[in-house]
C-alpha cells in the first residue's frame, strides 16, 4: 500500500515551525559538557508518511517514515535511516505526545541533520497485524525476532536510503535493537540501546525475586483493548478497514510468560524456556560477529535496567562499542540535559554520523563517558577507556558494632535484625525498605570517591527458610541528612549458590539461579551471601559518612511472627563490603 501524500502534507506544515525553532535554539545554545557545539542543520522541515510493510511470513507491520525537507521540498538525495521497533505505539507516547519527538532518543531532532527516521509497531500491537506473545519483550519470540531483520533490509532497499541503517530507543526499544542485532542484518551499521538488558533473568528478577507488575498469568483482553483503542492507522483511503483487520488479529495475544522464579523455569503460556530465549546473552556469538557500532547508554539512578549496559560493554569487541552513564533515572535524558547540559541527541548525532555517514569525528576515541555525583563543577563528566575506570582499588569495609571500618572485629558478634515489610519495586526502580540495621564510617577526613562495582559479603543466621537481603549505600551529611540513588544490591538467600559465568561478568560474583541450585537456609546455621551491588560513581565529601543499611524481607511478604535475622560480624565470620575506592582520593 502506498502512503497518502495529502495526509502527510497536513502534518508537515505544523512540524516546519517546530524545526525552525529547534534549529535556532541549537545554533544559539551550544551543547555543554564533553560534547562540543551543535552543527548547523541543513534541513528545516519533515514529511511523515505511513504504510504497511509485509515481513517474510506475510504479516504486515505499521510503519511511520519521517523524511527531511528544505523549503517544503523533500530531500532528493539518499540518506541513512534510523528506526525504532516499539511495543509502545509508533505514533504517540502514553502522554499523547508524538513518539518520534518525545520518546527518549528524540530522533525527530536528527531528521534536520540529514537522516530518515522510522518507527514501527511490534507485531500484534497497535496498528500492526499478527499475534504478540510477551508484550514489551515479545520481539524475542518466534517470527517476531526476524521482523527486525526484514524491516532493516526493507529500509535499506528504499530509493531514498543509502543502504546504511541504524536504530534508536530506550528500555524495551533498547532491547529491540539488540534483538535486531542478533539476527545480523547486513545493512544494520549502528545501534544505540539505552537501558537495555543483556542477561534477562537478573534484569527482570534482580537478586532472585521477580517483580510482579509486568507478569500476568493469562492473556489480558483489557490490555489489548486499551492498546487497540490508541492505534494509529496508516495513510490511505482504506486505512480504517485495514486497522480493523489488524486489531482482529490481536485477539490471541499472550500478555506475559507468567511467573518464572528460576533461570531455567519453563513458560507454560508460551511453551518456551523464556529467560534463555529472551536474553541477548544467549546470542552473544552473533553479537560479537556483527558489523555495527554500539553506543550503550544508561543512567545511575535506575535498578535492574542498569547492569545490562556494563555487561554488553565488557563482552562486545572494544573497537566498536562505547558506554555512556548519566546521573538521572530510567531513560531520563531530558532531565540529564536540563541538569548538566549533556544532550543525548548530540551524542546520537555524532555516533550515527560516524557509523552511517563515515565522518571522522573521533566519537569512538573515549570508550566510556560517565557522570560522577558531587564532583567539582566542570568535572562531573569523565572519560575513560575501560570499566571500571583505572585506577580503582576494591577495598574491604567491615561491618562491626554499627560501624563501617577498615579493620574487622577480632571475634564473632551477632546483630539481630527484624524482618522488614516488602517495599514496592519495579524493574526500573527499587524502593527502600523500612527498618534494617545500619553501619557507617567515621566522618571522612578527605573527599572519597567510589567508582565501580561494590560487592557484599554477608554472613547471616536465622531460623527462617529464606530471606531477601538488601544492602543500600547512603551519603550522610554532618547534619544527619542522607542522600542516595539506586546504590544498592540484593539477593534471595536460597539463590546464594555461586557458579562460573558463561560471559565476562566484570569479575563480579555470578549466581546460577537454577532450580536445582536453590538451597534453603538451615535453622541456626551460618550462611554466606556474596552478591554484587549496582555499579556507581559517587564522591563522598570530607566530613560526610558512608553508610550501609541492611534489610531483610520474607519473599512471601510476611512480617508478623517471622524470626529475626542475625548479621554475623568479626572473626572468621566477618561481614564486609568491597567498595570500589579511587586511590587518588585518600580514605579515612
Amino acid at each position: 500500500m502506498q502512503p497518502s501524500r495529502g495526509a502527510s502534507t497536513a502534518w508537515r506544515v505544523g512540524v516546519v515551525a517546530w524545526f525552525a525553532c529547534a534549529t535556532a535554539f541549537a545554533q544559539t545554545h551550544p551543547t555543554t559538557g564533553p560534547q562540543g557545539g551543535t552543527p548547523v542543520a541543513p534541513y528545516d522541515g519533515v514529511e511523515r508518511t505511513s504504510l504497511y510493510v509485509p515481513v517474510r511470513d506475510g504479516t504486515r507491520l505499521a510503519i511511520d517514515i519521517f523524511r527531511p525537507t528544505r523549503a517544503g521540498a523533500v530531500a532528493s538525495q539518499r540518506l541513512p535511516v534510523i528506526w525504532m521497533h516499539t511495543p509502545y505505539n509508533r505514533r504517540t507516547t502514553a502522554q499523547g505526545a508524538p513518539t518520534v519527538e518525545k520518546y527518549p532518543g528524540f530522533a525527530l531532532e536528527l531528521v534536520k541533520y540529514g537522516y530518515n527516521v522510522a518507527v514501527v509497531d511490534f507485531r500484534g500491537l497497535y496498528a500492526s497485524f499478527g499475534q504478540n506473545r510477551g508484550y514489551n519483550r515479545g520481539e524475542w519470540v518466534d517470527a517476531a525476532r526476524m521482523d527486525a531483520y526484514d524491516i532493516t533490509e526493507w529500509l535499506a532497499r528504499q530509493p531514498w536510503s543509502t543502504g546504511k541503517v541504524g536504530m534508536w530507543g530506550c528500555s524495551a526499544t533498547g532491547g529491540s535493537q539488540l534483538e535486531a542485532a542478533t539476527t545480523l542484518p547486513p545493512s544494520l551499521k549502528a545501534i544505540m540501546p539505552m537501558s537495555a538488558e543483556f542477561d534477562a533473568y537478573p534484569f527482570i528478577v534482580m537478586g532472585g525475586v521477580q517483580f510482579p507488575e509486568p507478569w500476568k498469568e493469562t492473556t489480558s483482553q483489557q490490555a489489548n483493548a486499551a492498546r487497540d483503542e490508541k492505534a494509529a492507522p496508516v495513510d490511505g483511503a482504506d486505512a480504517g478497514r485495514l486497522l480493523a483487520q489488524a486489531i482482529a488479529t490481536h485477539r490471541d495475544n499472550i500478555e506475559s510468560p507468567g511467573r518464572l522464579p528460576y533461570r531455567d523455569s519453563h513458560s507454560s503460556s508460551l511453551d518456551l524456556d523464556w529467560w534463555q530465549v529472551s536474553s541477548p546473552s544467549t546470542y552473544l556469538d552473533a553479537l560479537k560477529r556483527g558489523d555495527f557500532g554500539v553506543d550503550l547508554a544508561v543512567n545511575w539512578d535506575e535498578a535492574g535496567t542498569k547492569p545490562g549496559a556494563f555487561h554488553l560493554f565488557a563482552n562486545l569487541p572494544a573497537s566498536r562499542v562505547k558506554l555512556l552513564i548519566g546521573p538521572k533515572q530510567h531513560c531520563g535524558w531530558s532531565e540529564v540535559q536540563e541538569e548538566t547540559g549533556f544532550s543525548i541527541v548530540a551524542e546520537e548525532l555524532r555516533f550515527f554520523d560516524h557509523w552511517l555517514k563515515g565522518i571522522d569525528n573521533h566519537v569512538m576515541d573515549s570508550r566510556v563517558t560517565y557522570y560522577t555525583y558531587n564532583a567539582a563543577k566542570g568535572e562531573e563528566w569523565r572519560s575513560a577507556q575501560s570499566w571500571p575506570p583505572a585506577p580503582q582499588q576494591p577495598t574491604p569495609f567491615f561491618l562491626t558494632h554499627s560501624a563501617l571500618t577498615r579493620k574487622p572485629a577480632p571475634s564473632v558478634n551477632a546483630d539481630r535484625v527484624a524482618m522488614s515489610p516488602t517495599g514496592h519495586s519495579t524493574v526500573i526502580k527499587i524502593e527502600r525498605q523500612q527498618g534494617g540495621i545500619s553501619y557507617q564510617t567515621e566522618p571522612l577526613t578527605v573527599d572519597t570517591e567510589l567508582t565501580g562495582d561494590p560487592v557484599a559479603h554477608l554472613w547471616i543466621r536465622t531460623s527462617a527458610a529464606d530471606a531477601l537481603a538488601m544492602v543500600w549505600i547512603d551519603d550522610v551529611a554532618p547534619d544527619g541528612s542522607a542522600r542516595s540513588y539506586q546504590m544498592l544490591g540484593r539477593l534471595l538467600a536460597s539463590d546464594r549458590a555461586l557458579a562460573h559465568s558463561p560471559y565476562d561478568n566484570l569479575g563480579m560474583p555470578w549466581h546460577s539461579f537454577l532450580k536445582k541450585d536453590a538451597v534453603p537456609l538451615q535453622p541456626g546455621k551460618p550462611a554466606e551471601l556474596v552478591f554484587r551491588l549496582l555499579p556507581m560513581s559517587y564522591l563522598f565529601k570530607a566530613g560526610h559518612r558512608i553508610r550501609a543499611t541492611l534489610t531483610f524481607t520474607d519473599p512471601r511478604g510476611r512480617v508478623e511472627g517471622m524470626p529475626p535475622i542475625e548479621v554475623l560480624t568479626g572473626g572468621k565470620l566477618a561481614s564486609y563490603l568491597v567498595l570500589p575506592l579511587v586511590p587518588a582520593s585518600p580514605h579515612s
